[in-house]
């Protein structure tokens, strides 16, 4: 069957678990075109431990993830005392691009926390990931009141 650009109502979601963590993998080095080093295993390990629920893994009505999001809920914030969510992580298979299923993971990530109470959903990415910055705008993101800052020690 022939994806079409909106196919949400073809896909299934799920808490992510460990045993996605290979797939995710493969999605992000197919995305990034280079592997990541052993310590992101580690951290989708340790985030899906943590998060499981929080996060979704978009399957197609084959049962195979395509897609995942990868979020937490915090509090730490400067000045800030509202839980907020964050999306850490947003992966959609190449061959299953400019379909909708980014679309779809995102609205999911929005109903759920919006079931929660939850008023604010945060993420971060580079200004020069021009996709990306696209992307999320068209699903309803926008400059942050924060402006983040960083170190480089290394």
């Amino acid at each position: 069957m022939p994806m079409t650009k909106e196919l949400s109502s073809q896909l299934t979601f799920r808490p992510l678990t460990e045993d996605d963590i290979d797939t995710i993998v493969r999605i992000d080095e197919q995305i990034l075109r280079r592997k990541r080093s052993t310590l992101f295993h580690d951290q989708l390990r340790e985030q899906i431990q943590k998060h499981g629920e929080e996060s979704f893994g978009a399957l197609n009505d084959d049962g195979a993830l395509i897609g995942y999001l990868i979020a937490e809920t915090v509090v730490y914030i400067y000045g800030e005392d509202d839980l907020s969510a964050w999306i850490i992580l947003l992966g959609v298979d190449p061959a299953h691009q400019d379909k909708g299923v980014g679309t779809a993971l995102v609205k999911k990530a929005i109903n759920y926390f919006g079931e929660k109470g939850i008023k604010t959903i945060r993420t971060i990415c580079a200004w020069n990931w021009g996709d990306l910055v696209e992307f999320f705008s068209s699903v309803g993101f926008d400059l942050s009141t924060y402006l983040t800052l960083e170190l480089n020690i290394g």
